[in-house]
Parts: structure tokens; sequence; C-alpha cells
């Protein structure tokens, strides 16, 4: 069985920053989606025992395009901090890319959570030094 990947690339052809993230978002969902119905689906390779039995790379089905979630942050952070209205609309984008981080979490990647976390937290920043500012 070929390995999906979410979010297909052809979905991120869009050239506004909003429309990647919106895309994301779906494919994080879709993903988590894929994610907890193989693990809610018994193995017929798994024995009598209750042994948990680890996932090797052959096992997976799916698997999400870390890559573009890589590039998508890069941009963000890169945005310029010149003006007030540009820290809230970062601040804005950092939190939406957290929320992406908050769904992934949810497929079984607990490690995500200090990822998130800290999206959080420089959204906050920037929001209270745009607040200072103004």
């Amino acid at each position: 069985m070929p390995l999906m990947f979410y979010p297909h690339e052809d979905d991120l052809e869009t050239s506004s920053l909003p429309d990647k993230l919106e895309v994301l978002t779906e494919a994080a969902e879709r993903f988590k989606a894929v994610i907890l119905d193989v693990a809610a689906t018994p193995s017929a390779k798994t024995s009598d025992t209750d042994t948990k039995k680890r996932t090797s790379p052959r096992d997976l089905t799916a698997s999400y395009n870390w890559d573009e979630l890589s590039k998508l942050l890069r941009n963000i952070r890169e945005m310029s901090e010149a003006t007030s209205t540009n820290k809230l609309k970062k601040a804005e984008y950092l939190t939406k890319l957290a929320e992406v981080y908050e769904i992934l979490r949810g497929a079984k990647m607990a490690k995500l959570e200090a990822v998130r976390l800290a999206l959080v937290n420089e959204a906050n920043q920037l929001k209270a030094s745009a607040a200072q500012v103004a």
C-alpha cells in the first residue's frame, strides 16, 4: 500500500499565507483522522496476548508533510515586525500555526506540545509589544 502524504503537494500551490494555513489545518485534521482510525482498528498480526506491537515504517499508511509546515513557519518568522499591524498579523499567523500543531498533537504526537506552546508564547509576546507601540 502506498504512503499517503498530508497535505498533498498540489493543495499547497496557493500563493497566500492564510490559504496555506487553512490547507495545513485541513490536512492535519485528515491526517489525525487516519492515524486515530488505524490505531482503533485491531491488527490481524497481533498475537493473542495483550502485548503492544510497535509500529514499523512499513506499517504506516499516512505521513504528514513536515517540509511544507517548516517552510511556512520560516516564512512567518521572517515576516517584518516594523509596525504594530505587522506584529498583530504575524501573531495571528503564529496562533493559527499553533492550532495546526495542536491538531497534530492529537494524532498521538504528544511531543509537539512544546512546539505549540512556544508558538503561542511568541504570538503573545508580539501582541504585547504591538500594544505597547500603539
